[in-house]
């Protein structure tokens, strides 16, 4: 007898859909902002201060709408999100495209932060967890990995364009082809996009504290809010988003302000990007095989190493290397802002609130990274350094490491409870 053929799990389609959104959302329309920055405000005469509002504008736009992600899940739908996320990317590279005053920029930061809420971080967490039963920490790392690799891509194709001789407004074709690219992603990725497997992995969550990078049943929003820890881990978040986004957009020029030369500084960010990419894959590895305890001290810890690097080295052969060594940390510490979210509120909080939990917890971190750049070039204008700026968050990133042991041991507690009942 023939043997019947054996169709493909589409879960795998589904995860190639996720790596796609990240790719072109995250990689082509934020990661590679920077090598905009100059030819946008040379041309239009716009003093930086002011252009770098955009930001906050996205990122408060985020925050807002994360608010409401778990009710959006329910009401609109995954597939509708993401074609709304994707309308709103394409609209804001648009904006950009053909802004005239930092007005548009500042509508065009806010279409932004709406379209990557709906296509990046918050909307693919939840259909990896969806659709991924075990080893969610691998798959998820895989799909924010993606994220390096679009921007590296995307730098190649807009930085022609960009720097074109006698034509300042280069960028605005780059921004063109971005649209182009983000359409006829967004047109593919809603097409074949699901909104969750026949067996609902919520429905078939439960118990199991032993076991790495699954899942288990947990508890709603409102008994959450009631738990010392729940306020507890969203001031972890919050910090470290104030932390790693403020010392993420001012290292160069920390770096630039002690000595180092341009080309240096340039290589390191590089490198830098590289790494990224890699330690978002490692650190999904690691919590798959070890759990959130370990990725909760190994990044945090991370991060303290590399701020105090970055605080004390200066410009000389020692310091280029112990810059280096700042960016491999630095590096290990970063999926605190984007990888980590998803996997912290599955281990907290579980299946039963994951979408509203995950909603509430992006939008902590978006207002991290908000404040971040602000909080960090305050400090610039009062010392005149940075220096300051890294070490108090040094302080604070260790600070919360400690605080994080508290909120596990009070959720296996609360597991071990929950376990007893089911039994």
């Amino acid at each position: 007898m023939p043997t019947e053929k054996k169709k493909l799990d589409y879960k795998w389609i589904i995860l190639v859909l996720c790596v796609m959104m990240n790719f072109v959302c995250l990689g082509f329309c934020s990661s590679n902002k920077g090598i905009y920055l100059a030819a946008i405000t040379d041309a239009l005469g716009i003093k930086r201060s002011l252009f770098a509002i955009n930001d906050s504008c996205r990122f408060i736009a985020s925050a807002v709408v994360n608010l409401f992600f778990g009710a959006l899940i329910v009401k609109v739908g995954i597939r509708k999100m993401t074609g709304i996320g994707f309308v709103c990317t394409a609209l804001a590279m648009v904006l950009y495209a053909v802004a005239e005053n930092v007005l548009v920029f500042y509508i065009g930061g806010t279409f932004l932060g709406i379209g990557l809420a709906f296509t990046t971080t918050s909307i693919t967490g939840t259909i990896v967890r969806r659709w991924f039963h075990k080893d969610i920490g691998k798959y998820t790392g895989i799909v924010f990995a993606s994220n390096g690799v679009g921007a590296a891509l995307a730098s190649q194709i807009a930085s022609p364009m960009i720097h074109q001789e006698g034509n300042p407004f280069g960028y605005r074709q780059a921004y063109w082809v971005v649209v182009a690219i983000v359409v006829v992603t967004g047109i593919l990725v809603v097409a074949l996009l699901r909104e969750e497997p026949k067996e609902s992995l919520t429905a078939s969550a439960a118990v199991n504290s032993k076991r790495r990078g699954t899942d288990w049943y947990g508890i709603d929003f409102c008994a959450a809010r009631k738990k010392t820890y729940f306020y507890l881990a969203a001031a972890v978040v919050l910090i470290s988003g104030v932390c790693l986004q403020g010392i993420s957009s001012v290292y160069i020029a920390h770096l630039t302000d002690i000595g180092m030369r341009p080309e240096f500084t340039a290589a390191l960010a590089s490198l830098f990007a590289l790494l990224l990419t890699a330690s978002k894959l490692l650190v999904g590895w690691m919590y798959d095989r070890f759990g959130i305890s370990t990725v909760m001290v190994v990044c945090p810890l991370a991060a303290v190493i590399a701020l105090v690097l970055l605080a004390i080295l200066g410009a000389t052969p020692g310091g280029m290397a112990l810059a280096v060594l700042f960016a491999v940390l630095f590096a290990v510490s970063m999926p605190l802002e984007t990888l980590v979210i998803p996997l912290l509120v599955n281990d907290l909080f579980g299946s039963v609130a994951f979408d509203k939990m995950l909603g509430i917890f992006s939008a902590i971190n978006y207002v991290g990274y908000a404040l971040g750049a602000p909080v960090a070039n305050l400090s610039y204008d009062i010392s005149g350094s940075y220096k300051f700026a890294l070490l108090l968050s040094s302080v604070f990133m260790l600070l919360g490491c400690l605080a994080f042991r508290f909120v596990l041991k009070e959720v296996a507690r609360m597991k071990i409870q929950q376990q007893v009942k089911e039994n």
